[in-house]
């Protein structure tokens, strides 16, 4: 359960406590598959604020987490 300065959100359907802060793309793939680096990922995020709730992060992007975010991360299959 997120305490009051984390959320929990849920990259690939498992569960993750993070401070309630912008999250990176990276920071993201790293979650998702740890070792990996790279921008041939793609990061969906679902139920986001209010103002953007669904989009896809760019390599160089961020996001603000939310508490039951869900990010979906896939490969694009290039090298």
């Amino acid at each position: 359960m997120a305490s009051k300065n984390t959320d929990t959100i849920f990259v690939n359907t498992i569960e993750h406590e993070v401070p309630h802060e912008k999250i990176s793309y990276a920071t993201l793939i790293a979650m998702a598959f740890p070792g990996a680096t790279g921008s041939n990922y793609i990061v969906k995020y679902y139920k986001g604020s209010s103002d953007k709730p669904t989009g896809t992060l760019p390599p160089s992007g961020e996001v603000m987490v939310k508490n039951d975010m869900d990010f979906r991360i896939t490969g694009t299959g290039e090298s």
